[in-house]
């Protein structure tokens, strides 16, 4: 998928990222999450499954005392 950062002519590509998102007033860093990433400028594409799977470890975790979660889907 070509990039739609103004002036980037990269292509995204998938991979495994690590992302760290503040929730509830808490930092959590999710390791082995699926993104769709540009080599040239770094910018990244979620899938809406993704989205959704994450926002509900979002939630599991604001139960726990977690702060580094892995992706895991399936």
């Amino acid at each position: 998928m070509k990039c739609n950062t103004p002036d980037c002519l990269g292509s995204h590509a998938p991979r495994e990222i690590s992302h760290q998102v503040i929730y509830r007033e808490r930092t959590v860093i999710i390791h082995g999450l699926p993104a769709d990433v540009c080599p040239d400028c770094g910018d990244m594409v979620l899938t809406e499954e993704t989205t959704i799977h994450l926002d509900g470890l979002l939630k599991a975790t604001a139960r726990s005392k977690s702060t580094v979660l892995t992706y895991e889907c399936g």
